[in-house]
């Protein structure tokens, strides 16, 4: 690998894989390009050691931690309106059992060790939205929530096997729904984030990256139909499924985006979990 190589981050769920699909062609004749896979607390991290130069990762990454960072314009993995499906809260008891659950089996409650955007969501709805009593917040494995008594936080293409088969005896409370119903706004779970002072390669390779997105963005809702019944499709969620979701799934970052990006991180600040809300600064491209 070249050390001009532009280094992009792929989330390894079934949100972005209509974009990374119809972006395969573009990849795969580019040597100037390479991917590294995984799930959003990854890429953040990586990110930040400098391991990858661009990644969708979690929103709130960039919120706590902007210094050293851009966002590409116009680009997020975002709740189109509401719901997401495939961001939950899977609970033994409906939120407006949570309180006195809690209250008879102990007060903790789990959150993935997938995620940064979906846990800071969580806690935001539990005190301004719910206005539930702060619980003991651990974090857990993805996956492994099933194996508990406890409320915990499942995000991906997990949450959405089980948001499409709820687990017996399982609550599944939709957090992009949730975020809609308190503010008004769909949620954006993560932003295009950029690592600052790539190299004049680089930036090249990235401008036509961030091109290359904006076509797929505006194409995708044409192509999506033959896209899920094109033969990549998963298994084990149904082509009527699949469709349903992505078509809950926006990658675009306008001024109603923006905003809820900013509320977001506004309530963050007022519970602690970052220390200031941090302009949006932009990549140029």
């Amino acid at each position: 690998m070249s050390q001009h190589t532009l280094r992009i981050g792929r989330i390894a769920y079934l949100n972005v894989w209509p974009l990374f699909t119809l972006l395969a062609p573009h990849l795969e004749n580019d040597p100037r390009v390479t991917c590294v896979s995984g799930h959003p607390s990854e890429l953040n991290a990586a990110l930040r050691r400098g391991d990858i130069d661009v990644a969708p990762a979690s929103a709130f990454a960039y919120l706590r931690d902007p210094d050293g960072f851009r966002l590409l314009p116009d680009l997020s993995i975002a709740a189109a309106v509401a719901p997401i499906q495939s961001v939950l809260l899977v609970s033994p008891v409906p939120v407006d059992g949570l309180a006195d659950y809690l209250r008879r089996t102990g007060d903790t409650v789990l959150l993935s060790r997938a995620s940064a955007s979906s846990n800071a969501l969580l806690r935001v709805l539990w005190r301004h939205h719910w206005k539930l009593p702060e619980p003991r917040f651990e974090m857990i494995a993805p996956g492994t929530g099933l194996a508990t008594d406890r409320p915990f936080v499942e995000i991906g293409d997990t949450a959405l096997a089980h948001y499409l088969r709820p687990p017996e005896g399982r609550q599944v409370i939709d957090l992009g729904q949730a975020w809609f119903d308190f503010t008004g706004m769909p949620f954006v779970f993560a932003t295009w984030i950029v690592r600052d002072g790539l190299d004049e390669a680089r930036a090249t390779t990235l401008g036509g990256l961030w091109r290359e997105l904006a076509r797929i963005k505006g194409e995708l809702p044409r192509l999506l139909e033959g896209l899920v019944d094109s033969g990549g499709r998963p298994p084990w969620i149904a082509a009527g499924d699949l469709a349903a979701y992505l078509r809950g799934v926006s990658y675009d970052l306008g001024p109603v985006g923006q905003a809820s990006l900013l509320l977001f991180g506004h309530h963050c600040r007022e519970l602690g979990l970052i220390p200031a809300v941090p302009g949006l600064r932009w990549q140029e491209v």
